[in-house]
């Protein structure tokens, strides 16, 4: 392997034979990773016509999950700006092949992308890895690559990250997130196969093969061969009509880099409105997790309380996610974008990649115009040029949010339910007369939002009401951390009660866990002995995986241990120790597979950090332990970051950590 050099560095070499060689090249927009936003960034920094624009990309293909990992459809997302027209054209394309496809033909995709990329004069590099990012102080100007014949300098003016996974925002020093806060476990990933469907289009089946860390080779390397082994169990490749495995993971989150503001869960929810909006998102919290006790509280809120899984939401994506903390000449330009785990969940739609791309590569190719760096680029100006592109319309400029929970039939567009509006005596009470119906959901989320000035009106609906209404204002006070409804809540955990909340029926859970994740938030402990008994159980309730409603209760658990007696304490000890015992602990059944892939790995640290909590510190050390050697990353992040944790809540668990390769 050649050395690596600095930017500062004389390269020299031959320009012909030997795995030595060095080349050197120049251009004013760089942009590393070929997949979904990639393309765009490319096709956008080139618009102009003067811009020199290289694109490099590790594989030997662009496109993306729509083109290498056989997702070839799109599902939620707007479509603006340069995918109208890749869109008609692909269609041309497809036809033109004579094949018929499900969504949009891969392989036509792939044809009209690069016929794109050679229209607009952008010049391609493929097979080279990117291993360096050379530096000025904290300024991006330019990146290494090793390819199988040379290593190859780029001097870049700008740099796009359209690497998925953040690899050069990595490699310069940006911080970063990667997973939720509980585990560090990012969302599920698929290998879709191809096959012929019973109309004769080429289809592909999208389902979850499992978790993985896509910032480890090792790691992933072990997700493609269990994955697909797992295809041959999916019932549509039971017939001849099996085409493809695609070669590349349906990865649907990496690292996520801090940026000058971080898009939250709440943010979507709210159409939240920023004034240096440079794109727009729509979608659903569409987290394929099912553990979701292990989820942050506003997601268990959203989907286990409020049953609201499946609400659409978006809102504007301000120009400072796109720009990391503390380091110019560089765009961040893919799903790593400055989002939380929650926001993640539903901002990595094919058509909003496509857009975070044309951003990016816009805001690029304006910099080299002006010679700004992208800290200080005027926002106005860009804002303007992405309404010429169609990313934007005019009126996203200036209009007033309009938050996607609304009540009654009403429009979004009528903007009855805001923060300005829930706080008003009539709202109030007409939102606490929709508990215990159909919209007990959404009515949940505004007398959340309404805060402290909702208290009387759902006082007085428990004290007088009976049935699902007084359950739901019990809900209510519980969220807004009133202990008026405790019993109600009790009651219904003890008795499940096993009505639901319409909507996605696999993704809506029996009453009685919202009401249980209701008493976590208020930390009451007189319902310990209640869940004790139906952990021992571990029985499937209604549509609920036995292991999803074993993690809540175990996070009950976690989240009320500090209050418990000597003698309670003994009691969660020995139930936590016979659920431990069962062999069959865990089993997950996902995407429709007809074979488990296991989820025990989570349920024994979680229940073991609970051991370490409520003092049996050598058990829960060495059940940690058992998982800091296994072959699955993300198992090791979590030995490690629970490891991490118990060590600062008690003396008797070392603080060790493995190689995190």
């Amino acid at each position: 392997m050649p050395s690596k050099t600095s930017a500062n560095s004389q390269l020299t070499g031959s320009e012909s034979g030997g795995v030595d060689k060095v080349r050197r090249l120049e251009t004013d927009v760089l942009i590393v990773g070929g997949g979904t936003a990639g393309v765009t960034a490319a096709l956008a920094a080139a618009a102009n016509g003067t811009t020199r624009v290289l694109l490099a990309d590790s594989s030997g293909g662009i496109g993306g999950v729509g083109t290498h990992s056989g997702i070839h459809a799109y599902y939620l997302g707007l479509h603006v700006g340069v995918q109208t027209e890749m869109d008609k054209r692909i269609w041309t394309k497809a036809d033109e092949l004579k094949s018929k496809a499900k969504g949009f033909h891969p392989e036509a995709k792939k044809i009209v992308l690069l016929e794109l990329l050679q229209e607009s004069g952008v010049e391609i590099l493929y097979e080279c890895v990117a291993v360096e990012v050379l530096m000025e102080d904290r300024r991006v100007t330019g990146v290494v690559f090793e390819s199988p014949t040379e290593t190859i300098r780029v001097d870049a003016r700008i740099t796009l990250d359209s690497t998925g996974n953040g690899d050069i925002c990595t490699l310069a020093g940006v911080s970063y997130s990667d997973g939720r806060q509980w585990d560090g476990v990012m969302h599920c990933y698929s290998v879709p196969p191809r096959y012929l469907n019973d109309k004769g289009l080429a289809d592909f089946r999208n389902f979850d093969a499992g978790w993985v860390d896509p910032s480890s080779t090792r790691d992933v390397t072990r997700a493609l061969i269990s994955g697909r082994q797992l295809l041959w169990q999916l019932p549509q490749l039971a017939n001849d009509g099996f085409i493809a495995i695609p070669p590349l993971l349906g990865v649907r989150e990496g690292r996520l880099f801090h940026g000058e503001y971080t898009l939250t869960l709440e943010d979507l929810i709210m159409d939240q409105r920023f004034d240096d909006v440079v794109m727009k998102c729509f979608s659903h919290y569409d987290t394929h997790a099912k553990d979701m006790a292990n989820e942050s509280q506003l997601a268990q809120w959203w989907t286990e309380v409020m049953g609201a899984w499946s609400q659409r939401v978006g809102c504007d994506v301000p120009y400072r996610s796109f720009v990391p903390k503390a380091t110019e000449g560089l765009l961040i330009a893919c799903r790593a974008l400055s989002l939380d785990h929650d926001a993640a969940a539903a901002l990595r739609m094919q058509p909003d990649m496509h857009a975070v791309g044309e951003v990016a590569g816009t805001a690029a190719a304006m910099c080299c115009e002006t010679g700004q760096q992208p800290r200080v680029l005027d926002v106005v100006t860009l804002q303007n040029r992405l309404v010429e592109r169609g990313v934007l319309h005019q009126d996203d400029l200036t209009r007033d949010s309009a938050p996607w929970v609304t009540m009654f039939e009403s429009k979004r567009e009528e903007r009855l339910w805001t923060l300005a509006t829930v706080q008003q005596p009539e709202s109030l009470h007409k939102l606490a007369g929709a508990l215990g119906t159909d919209e007990e959901g959404k009515a949940l989320w505004w007398l959340w939002k309404a805060g402290d000035k909702a208290l009387p009106v759902l006082k007085d609906l428990y004290e007088n009401s009976t049935g699902r209404p007084r359950r739901g204002a019990a809900i209510a006070l519980g969220l807004l951390g009133d202990r008026t409804g405790v019993p109600e809540l009790i009651r219904a955990v003890e008795q499940e009660d096993a009505d639901g909340l319409p909507g996605f029926e696999s993704r809506i859970p029996p009453s009685w866990l919202g009401c249980l994740v209701t008493l976590k938030h208020l930390k009451e402990t007189s319902c310990v002995r209640i869940v004790l008994a139906k952990l021992e159980t571990d029985v499937t309730v209604a549509r609920l995986p036995g292991f999803a409603r074993t993690l809540h209760i175990l996070q009950y658990l976690i989240e009320v241990t500090p209050h418990l007696s000597e003698a309670t304490r003994k009691e969660t000890i020995r139930s936590v120790e016979l659920l431990l015992a069962d062999p069959d602990l865990g089993k997950y059944w996902g995407g429709g597979l007809m074979a488990p892939v296991s989820i025990r790995w989570n349920l024994d640290m979680t229940a073991s950090y609970l051991l370490g909590i409520l003092g049996r510190h050598e058990s829960a050390k060495q059940i940690l332990e058992q998982y800091q050697n296994d072959d699955r990353k993300y198992a090791r992040n979590m030995s490690n970051i629970l490891t991490s944790r118990l060590s600062e809540a008690t003396p008797f668990i070392g603080t060790g950590r493995v190689n995190q390769a």
